[in-house]
């Protein structure tokens, strides 16, 4: 039996879409419907949604608006579409990405299969080692200025499939609905928090910086992780003028480079001695700078330019640990407490412990004087005794010594 819908969409798709927004779990949409509500109809809800897409009559709903508030003070603006659209825009991401991912620079590290933050700060350090200089540069609320027609040209260029450029447009062009109930029409930009968001923002990118790059400078390799991005070069001049055209090159295709967080970095190390401003930067959580460290054979000391995890993500973890507020759960016992952690500190040096690992010893001293703080509360015999409470934890280290994550990597000696 021939399909009398004029758009073929395998009803597959439909349900591994769906399967992926389960997964991903996410707050409620303008319709305040949760995930657990929509399971109530899943059949239903997921025919409801084929049939509308397969028809062309698939209308995205507005797009909730939530402002999150930014490590260094002002907010960033999330969208959260309803969990149905969520699964319309992973059916969308399903078909493209297998055509889209292949295109992108080696060097684009974000939102792609394959791809992490870990591997981009890995070569970032390789290249200072060979580099002198860097541009560290960050794009001012790209996902917010991304221009709609540069960007539905590039679509166009990879994907034929009308229904799929019709849903991509009406996504860019489905306003915001406030926290009071207002409706804000977009003209630019793709919400930061939408399904397809990530991969339309990456091939807007590609095209606006990473074969920019290789055509026009070539000898200056780069990684970039969605608006973030450092650039490599042998010379002061040359990283002078890099940045330069970096700016004028964004600033052509409607963005712009952000002038707090873009700034030209010396690699100083043993070997490279010049004095200069900046001899640090900041990427994906990691700061680059010139650091102690040994040589191979462990014996003699130098200065290296390396990556540790930055004061600013040590900061976010420390007030994540103080809203377990470990010290008031004194029914607890220390093993509930560490399968109550464990995950999050494992979360932790999964990726921050990947680079200069003995930075993260100062977070998990915090971690361990705020389990001195619940021992004094719930042993009377701690209570007035800082020695005994110490005694307490080390002894606790040696018979369980990999009861809490941070105790297995760091041993006896931290506390």
């Amino acid at each position: 039996m021939t399909s009398t819908k004029p758009y073929s969409i395998a009803k597959r798709v439909v349900w591994e879409a769906y399967q992926l927004v389960r997964a991903n779990r996410g707050a409620a949409g303008v319709d305040d419907e949760t995930i657990a509500m929509f399971e109530q109809n899943l059949s239903g809800n997921l025919y409801k949604l084929w049939n509308r897409m397969s028809s062309g009559s698939y209308f995205p709903p507005p797009v909730k608006q939530v402002e999150i508030p930014k490590a260094k003070g002002g907010t960033r603006k999330l969208g959260i579409p309803t969990v149905s659209d969520r699964v319309a825009q992973s059916v969308v991401k399903l078909m493209i990405e297998p055509t889209l991912d292949p295109i992108f620079h080696e060097d684009s590290y974000g939102y792609r299969p394959g791809k992490s933050a870990k591997q981009a700060i890995a070569v970032t350090r390789t290249r200072c080692w060979k580099y002198d200089w860097v541009v560290e540069f960050d794009i001012k609320a790209a996902f917010d200025q991304i221009d709609h027609a540069l960007l539905m040209k590039a679509v166009r260029r990879h994907i034929k499939e009308s229904w799929i450029l019709l849903y991509v447009e009406r996504w860019l062009t489905a306003p915001f609905e406030t926290a009071d109930g207002a409706n804000l029409p977009r003209t630019r930009g793709t919400p930061q928090g939408g399904v397809v968001s990530p991969i339309l923002m990456n091939l807007f990118m590609h095209y606006a910086f990473d074969s920019w790059m290789r055509r026009t400078w070539p000898q200056s390799p780069f990684a970039r992780y969605a608006d973030d991005a450092v650039v490599h070069c042998r010379s002061l001049a040359e990283v002078q003028s890099v940045m330069q055209a970096i700016a004028a090159r964004l600033g052509e295709c409607g963005l712009t480079m952000h002038p707090e967080k873009s700034k030209i970095v010396y690699c100083k190390d043993s070997k490279r001695t010049g004095t200069y401003p900046n001899v640090q930067f900041t990427f994906l959580g990691f700061t680059f700078r010139p650091r102690a460290a040994l040589n191979k054979h462990q014996r003699q000391r130098f200065t290296s330019f390396l990556p540790a995890v930055s004061n600013d993500a040590l900061k976010r973890m420390r007030q994540v640990v103080r809203s377990w507020r470990v010290h008031r759960r004194t029914p607890a016992t220390l093993d509930e407490l560490a399968q109550q952690c464990n995950t999050t500190i494992q979360g932790w040096w999964n990726y921050y412990g990947a680079f200069y690992r003995t930075a993260m010893h100062s977070l998990f001293g915090y971690i361990d004087l705020r389990l001195l703080r619940w021992a004094r509360r719930k042993y009377k015999g701690l209570r007035q005794h800082k020695r005994r409470s110490a005694e307490w934890l080390r002894k606790m280290k040696r018979v369980h010594p990999r009861l809490f994550v941070h105790w297995r990597v760091v041993g006896v000696s931290v506390g």
